[in-house]
């Protein structure tokens, strides 16, 4: 007797593990956005609120398709009163710059198991990304991005805000691995993705002639790697249900 009930319960979990239970929509949120967010705001000194999620639609069981977004703001701020030394890279007093930056994601994606889109993946797809920058920063004596600007000592800056527009294009590719729990309805991704951006094109809307610089240098510093111009490796992360 306890043979048949070990035998009949290896097959059952032999079924219950290679059935195909057929989806056809899986929504997943990035559990990490908000949490690294919190660290950026706790460790850097960075007002940052960042989310991201995606959605898989079933394509006739062969592969799926569908959006992914991923959203970030970031605030920095100068001190509000002039201090002993100043050091360019860490805001002259009074000054402000905040990013709002959003990237959108149409993926196709090869599952192992592609009827119920879980295991083994591999993705490819078109990116847009569109960062807006507004900044108020001093103008620096002649132009230079580390004289001592012209307005100080003061609380604002001399200048009017700086806008500054970043939209890319590119094309994004990844892989990873989707398990799935509970009659393979909640789901766990894990995966890496990268993006080449095959074009480029920045908008500046400002009197000061280091409004470009300051922006570039704004997203070299911040720690979120998705604002990058170069093509970095990402780790993404995935919670979510199936349909």
């Amino acid at each position: 007797m306890r043979t048949i009930i070990a035998t009949l319960t290896i097959v059952i979990a032999g079924t219950a593990q290679a059935a195909e239970i057929a989806r056809n929509i899986v929504a997943e949120l990035d559990p990490v956005a908000p949490t690294s967010a919190s660290f950026e705001h706790n460790i850097n000194d960075v007002a940052t609120s960042k989310w991201g999620a995606l959605a898989d639609f079933n394509a006739k069981d062969v592969v799926s398709t569908g959006p992914e977004i991923w959203t970030g703001t970031f605030n920095v701020h100068g001190p509000s009163e002039p201090t002993a030394s100043y050091r360019r890279e860490d805001f002259w007093p009074g000054e402000r710059h905040k990013l709002d930056a959003i990237r959108l994601r149409w993926n196709i994606t090869r599952w192992e198991r592609p009827r119920a889109m879980h295991g083994w993946f591999v993705k490819g797809g078109y990116s847009y990304t569109r960062i807006s920058s507004h900044a108020n920063r001093h103008t620096e004596e002649g132009g230079a991005g580390d004289a001592v600007p012209v307005t100080l000592p003061t609380s604002d800056p001399g200048d009017e805000t700086d806008f500054v527009s970043d939209v890319r294009h590119g094309l994004v590719g990844g892989f990873g691995n989707r398990w799935t729990f509970f009659e393979q309805k909640l789901t766990l991704s894990l995966g890496a993705s990268i993006t080449l951006n095959f074009q480029r094109t920045v908008s500046v809307d400002s009197n000061d002639p280091n409004a470009r610089a300051d922006y570039e240098q704004m997203i070299r510093d911040l720690p979120e790697t998705r604002l990058s111009t170069r093509p970095i490796p990402e780790g993404n992360l995935g919670i979510g249900y199936a349909w």
